[in-house]
C-alpha cells in the first residue's frame, strides 16, 4: 500500500443518538460515539481510491457479531449449487440463526466436567425446549438436544416429557452420573407436565402420554441399587448406543432394581412400540424388568452382561383385572440377535405374559450362579406361559453338558423350561467302532417332553449308510420320568448292518440346591450300541433340531 500522507491522529467524539447523529468523517479520520460505545473510520473520497463516500465501523469488544454476521449462503463459493431462485439471489442468513440450528445442553449452563451438578440445566433445557408455553405441543418443540463429550453429574431424576430427543457423543463418551441415592436417571412423564411440576402418572391418556422420545449414544451410570431408566406409558420410542451400568455384581444379593423399567397404566395406557437397538444393560439384579401389559417392544443387538436376570417379564403380575395395566403381563415382545453373558440366573424368564419371541440369541454363562457350565442352578431360559418360542437360539451350556466328560454326576438343567418350542441348535460329528451300551450324547429331561435328533451315519470301512431321525419322548409323570426312543431311518449298503446300530434312553434323575429349594432335574442318556465288526470306523453325524414340553 502506497503512504499518501502521515496526519496527527484525530479522534472526533461525541453521541451517536443525539441531534444528527454521526458526521461523515475525513479521510482516515477517527469517530467515537459515547452512547454506543462504537468505533468509526472515515473513508476518504472516491477520488482517493475509496469505493464509497461514508464511515466504516470498527469492531469492538462491545458488538454483536451475530447481527453484524448476516451473509451466511451454504456453500457459497460453489457455482452448481442454489440456494434461492437464481445465483444473484441466494438464501442469505444470520450467523445467529445457522447456529441455532444446533442446540447444545450447555447453552442452558451445563458443562460437563465431572464437578458440576448439572440436575438443574439439563431439566431447565428439556422444559424449555420441551414444555415451554409458546411451543408446548408443536413441532418447533421437537428439536435434539444436543450433549458434549463429557461426564454430566446430577442429583436427582431427570424427567422426560414426549417427543423429547437427547444425542450424545456415544457410550462411555457423553456419561451421565447419578450422585443422588434411590433416585432414576431417567424417567418418562405425560405432556400434562409444566417446568418444574412433571405430572403424575396416573393423569396419562393416550392423547398426553409419552411418545416418540428418542435417546442416543449415552451412558447412564447408576450408583445405587434403583431402576436407571424409567418408561411411563412410554410408546413408539427410541434407544439406541446407550450403555446402562449399575453397582450389582455377582454375588450381592438381588433386589428389585433394573436397568431399564417398563411399565403401563391400564389396558388402554400401555408402553408399547418401543425400540432398544445396541443398547448394553450390566450391572443390575434385573437388566429389563415389566409387570405390565407392555407389548410389541423389541430389544436388537443389544448385550446383557454381569447383571443377575437378563430380560424378566411378568414375575409379579396379578393376572386378569381388567384396566389396571396387569391383564395379561407383557406380550408380543421380541428379543433378537442379543448377547447374554455372564448372567446368574435365568437370562430369559417369563411368568406372565404370551407370544413373546427370542431368536438368534447368544447364551453365555448363564444360569449358572457365577459358577461355570458344569455347575448349572437354573434354566437359560424359562416359560411359565405358552405360546413364547426360542428360535435358532445358542446356548454355551449345551456343548458342555449334552457330550463333555466328567459329567456323571452333573444334572443338565435344560437351556429352555416350560411350555415351549425351542432349537437346541447343537451338532456334532463321533466316530466309534464296536462298542456296547455308551453314551452317545445327555439331552435334559424331567418333564413331559420331546426332542428329535437328525442323524447321518456313514461306515468308513463296510457298506453302511443309514439317514434318519430319533424321537425321544419322556414320559414325566412316572417316577423316576420313563424316556423312549423311536428310531426312523433309511438305510443304503450291506443289509446285514442295516439293524447293527441301535440307541436306547437312560433317564437319572438329580436334585439341585438353589437358594433355600431343593429343585429336581433329569438327564436322559442316550446310549449307542454297534454290532459291525471289530475294525468299524462308523462316523455319526448328529443334530438336536428340537425340543417340545408340554408340561411344567
Amino acid at each position: 500500500m502506497a503512504v499518501v500522507q502521515i496526519s496527527r491522529i484525530q479522534v472526533r467524539r461525541g453521541q451517536k443518538q443525539q441531534g444528527s447523529g454521526l458526521p461523515q468523517l475525513a479521510s482516515g479520520e477517527l469517530g467515537w460515539a459515547v452512547d454506543t460505545r462504537e468505533l468509526y473510520i472515515g473513508n476518504g473520497s472516491v477520488a482517493e481510491g475509496a469505493p464509497a463516500v461514508g464511515n466504516t465501523k470498527i469492531l469492538t469488544e462491545y458488538d454483536d457479531l451475530f447481527q453484524l454476521a448476516n451473509t451466511y449462503t451454504y456453500k457459497a463459493t460453489e457455482s452448481y449449487l442454489l440456494t434461492g431462485p437464481n445465483s444473484t439471489n441466494p438464501i442469505r442468513r444470520t450467523l445467529q440463526s445457522r447456529l441455532d440450528d444446533r442446540v447444545s445442553v450447555r447453552s442452558f449452563g451445563a458443562k460437563g466436567d465431572g464437578t458440576q451438578i448439572d440436575t438443574a440445566f439439563m431439566q431447565r433445557a428439556i422444559h424449555q425446549l420441551d414444555l415451554n408455553d409458546a411451543t408446548k405441543g408443536n413441532p418447533q418443540s421437537r428439536v435434539v438436544i444436543h450433549m458434549e463429550a463429557g461426564v454430566y453429574l446430577i442429583d436427582d431424576t431427570i424427567f422426560l416429557p414426549p417427543y423429547t430427543t437427547i444425542s450424545g457423543a456415544g457410550p462411555d463418551k457423553t456419561i451421565i452420573r447419578q450422585t443422588a441415592t434411590g433416585k432414576p436417571i431417567f424417567k418418562t412423564v405425560n405432556l400434562s407436565s409444566v417446568p418444574g411440576a412433571p405430572a403424575s402418572d396416573a393423569s396419562t391418556t393416550t392423547l398426553n402420554q409419552p411418545v416418540k422420545l428418542c435417546l442416543d449414544n449415552l451412558t447412564l451410570e447408576q450408583n445405587s441399587a434403583t431402576n436407571a431408566l424409567v418408561l411411563e406409558n412410554c410408546a413408539d420410542s427410541s434407544f439406541a448406543k446407550i450403555k446402562i451400568a449399575g453397582p450389582w455384581a455377582s454375588g450381592s444379593a438381588v433386589g428389585s432394581d433394573a436397568g431399564i423399567m417398563i411399565n403401563s397404566l391400564s389396558g388402554t395406557v400401555e408402553s408399547n412400540g418401543n425400540k432398544f437397538e445396541n443398547c448394553e444393560v450390566t450391572g443390575f439384579s434385573y437388566a429389563v424388568y415389566s409387570d405390565w401389559d407392555i407389548n410389541n417392544n423389541n430389544w436388537d443387538s443389544c448385550k446383557f452382561n454381569s447383571c443377575a436376570y437378563g430380560v424378566v417379564f411378568g414375575e409379579n403380575t396379578l393376572v386378569g383385572s381388567p384396566g389396571t395395566g396387569q391383564s395379561t403381563g407383557p406380550s408380543f415382545n421380541e428379543i433378537r440377535s442379543c448377547v447374554f453373558d455372564n448372567i446368574n440366573r435365568q437370562g430369559i424368564w417369563i411368568v406372565n405374559g404370551e407370544y413373546n419371541l427370542s431368536q438368534n440369541n447368544n447364551f453365555t454363562s448363564v444360569g449358572n450362579d457365577g459358577g461355570i457350565e458344569k455347575a448349572p442352578k437354573y434354566p437359560v431360559i424359562q416359560y411359565l406361559k405358552a405360546t413364547n418360542k426360542s428360535i435358532d437360539d445358542y446356548f454355551s451350556r449345551t456343548k458342555e453338558l449334552i457330550s463333555g466328560s466328567g459329567l456323571i454326576n452333573v444334572p443338565y438343567i435344560p437351556e429352555v423350561e416350560g411350555t415351549a418350542f425351542y432349537d437346541l441348535k447343537y451338532e456334532n460329528t463321533i466316530t466309534f467302532g464296536r462298542l456296547s451300551d455308551t453314551r452317545l450324547f445327555r439331552l435334559p429331561g424331567i418333564t413331559n417332553q420331546s426332542y428329535e435328533v437328525e442323524y447321518i451315519m456313514v461306515s468308513n470301512n463296510y457298506r453302511l449308510i443309514r439317514n434318519g431321525v430319533l424321537t425321544v419322548v419322556v414320559d414325566g409323570y412316572s417316577s423316576p420320568a420313563i424316556a423312549e426312543i423311536s428310531d426312523d431311518y433309511h438305510f443304503i449298503g450291506d443289509e446285514t448292518y442295516a439293524d447293527a446300530v441301535s440307541f436306547e434312553p437312560l433317564t437319572r434323575t438329580f436334585n439341585v440346591s438353589v437358594g433355600n429349594q431343593t429343585l429336581t432335574y433329569g438327564a436322559i442318556d442316550v446310549k449307542v450300541t454297534s454290532t459291525m465288526p471289530v475294525d468299524d470306523q462308523t462316523e455319526i453325524k448328529f443334530i438336536v433340531k428340537a425340543k417340545k414340553s408340554d408340561v411344567i
